[in-house]
């Protein structure tokens, strides 16, 4: 703790006895207290377990007081821490279970303010086995003497520990009830119970717990007897009050117990009368079934029918899907030829378009030629008719005349 020793109001007091997987959770539990107020002192039980002993060294290494000792039993376990404790007011807290954050600093303040106050005690939810909210009642030394109901995580003085003797080691068989013997005896110490009606710690529920030892009832009697023998002055001032509380709450099982049997009888006359009916309405009901049986063989037939119908026509469909993957693979044939010869006719196209342009141009120098050719024609006939050509063609005649060839 890093807390000073003079600033410890509360000390927290952690039994712990083979419970290593639950401890630090309740450790976490208690530093959620926002105000350093307070030391955890954890006492090892004498447990056996190595997984427990490995948490608890961790624990030691970490910083946190634990006082090891042989298996002494709960009662001792406490005793012995608080005999360390060194703060006012001591809360126990089993090593399953949790406080809530706000619950030392609400029980120190209500001690500060109230000195006749012995004991503050708050409401649990239950986790684990069983959920839920459980409200407990404030303190009446009545109730209490009938059983108890405050649990032993509440906060007290230690002065009130140390003038009850701490809590009873002598409890037979060590069963359990250290608590409740613990909260006769500082009653009987005239300290005042104040009771915080608020979820103020969660209690794990476990089949295999201290408490479902005492609940079986061999136990139960014989711890009923040592607390009552133990308490008898408080038990014999408050007897007239116990035994008509006793009173009350028998008669008032007992008119339950009637209410129910009353109920009961109700419920068996109409199941009678239900079962009556039942009997006029199961013959309706068979006949209504035979008809629907019939008509039911009646559709089945009718489903084989359709049935079969669909079986010819899914032969069908299969013959039908397979001409059309034929006649699907025969049109990818030809638009594939078709694609072939739009290609030829493509470059034909574009042949023609070629030839057409060369036929253009040799027209077009045929016609230059004609006309060349007329023009030359032309000039050649002009020549003709000229005095020239007749000049030319008597000297050629000349020329033969005289023995000169034509072409000389």
């Amino acid at each position: 703790m890093s807390s000073k020793e003079n600033k410890i109001a509360l000390s927290v007091i952690i039994p712990c006895y083979n419970q290593g997987e639950f401890i630090l959770e309740a450790v976490s539990s208690v530093r959620e207290c926002q105000e350093r107020i307070y030391e955890i002192i954890i006492v090892n039980d004498g447990s056996t377990e190595a997984s427990t002993l490995k948490v608890l060294s961790y624990l030691k290494d970490n910083g946190y007081h634990v006082i090891n000792q042989n298996n002494q039993g709960l009662a001792a376990a406490r005793n012995n821490g608080i005999k360390a404790a060194k703060g006012a007011y001591i809360l126990p807290l089993d090593a399953d279970n949790k406080i809530r954050g706000a619950y030392i600093t609400k029980a120190v303040d209500i001690l500060d303010k109230h000195p006749e106050v012995g004991v503050v005690y708050g409401n649990a939810e239950f986790f684990g086995e069983k959920t839920g909210i459980h409200v407990v009642p404030d303190f009446d030394i009545n109730l209490i003497l009938l059983g108890n109901y405050i649990d032993a995580c509440a906060v007290f003085r230690k002065i009130v520990w140390k003038e009850c003797g701490g809590y009873d080691t002598k409890i037979p068989d060590k069963l359990g009830y250290e608590d409740w013997d613990f909260w006769l005896g500082a009653a009987e110490k005239g300290w005042k119970f104040y009771h915080i009606n608020e979820v103020l710690f969660d209690y794990r529920v476990r089949s295999k717990s201290m408490v479902s030892a005492c609940n079986i009832p061999e136990n139960r009697q014989q711890l009923l007897r040592y607390i009552c023998t133990k308490h008898i002055g408080i038990y014999s001032t408050n007897f007239a009050n116990i035994w008509a509380e006793r009173e009350c709450v028998y008669l008032t099982e007992r008119a339950h117990s009637e209410n129910l049997q009353l109920q009961l009888q109700q419920m068996r006359a109409e199941l009678e009368e239900a079962r009556s009916h039942q009997i006029l309405r199961e013959g309706e009901l068979n006949a209504e079934l035979t008809k629907r049986q019939e008509r039911l063989e009646e559709l089945l037939q009718r489903s084989q029918q359709t049935e079969a119908q669909l079986q010819t026509l899914q032969t069908e469909l299969t013959s039908q899907h397979a001409l059309q993957q034929q006649i699907q693979i025969q049109l990818q044939q030809k638009a594939a030829e078709l694609a072939e010869v739009q290609a030829q006719l493509q470059e034909t196209q574009a042949r023609l378009t070629q030839v057409e342009a060369e036929l253009l141009n040799e027209r077009s120098q045929l016609q230059q030629t004609r006309a060349e050719l007329e023009q030359s024609r032309a000039r050649l006939a002009a020549m003709q008719t000229s005095k020239f050509w007749k000049m030319r063609t008597q000297w050629f005649k000349l020329k033969k005349a005289l023995g000169f060839g034509a072409d000389t």
